[in-house]
């Protein structure tokens, strides 16, 4: 690692934050705006509330986000903070419309998901970083 990434990288705490703000603004980006249950035309049911492309869209951005920042910043704090950030909005803003209490089931789901998605992005951000340093230039 050159002496100048290693200066301009934020410390562990102040990289958990931003990667936490992060996480939280995909979710707000992706899935805080439309959480409308519609009718599928195909099956005829209710569906929702979030709509496949809107999911497809968060989570491939979540893990560029991840790799991104894991590449340049600490990839641990990145993983722990986008993962925190995300799972935090995503379950407050499912309570708040969830009385039956399932919305735990939900969020532990999400977890399990968040976990391997964001330690496997940041490693792959953090290899591409380690690789675009050591090339001369």
């Amino acid at each position: 690692m050159t002496a100048e990434r290693r200066r301009a990288r934020p410390g562990r705490a102040a990289t958990f934050f931003l990667a936490l703000l992060f996480g939280a603004a995909i979710w707000g980006a992706w899935l805080g705006w439309d959480r409308q249950y519609y009718l599928d035309p195909g099956s005829g049911t209710m569906q929702g509330p979030y709509r496949p492309a809107q999911v497809v869209g968060c989570g491939l951005t979540f893990l560029l986000v991840t790799a991104a920042l894991a590449s340049r910043w600490r990839p641990v704090a990145v993983a722990l903070g986008t993962t925190a950030g995300f799972w935090l909005v995503w379950t407050v803003d499912a309570a708040s419309q969830d009385p039956t209490g399932l919305f735990l089931v939900g969020s532990m789901m999400l977890m399990v998901g968040l976990v391997p998605g964001s330690a496997l992005a940041a490693l792959v951000g953090y290899a591409l970083g380690s690789r675009a340093d050591r090339r001369p230039g």
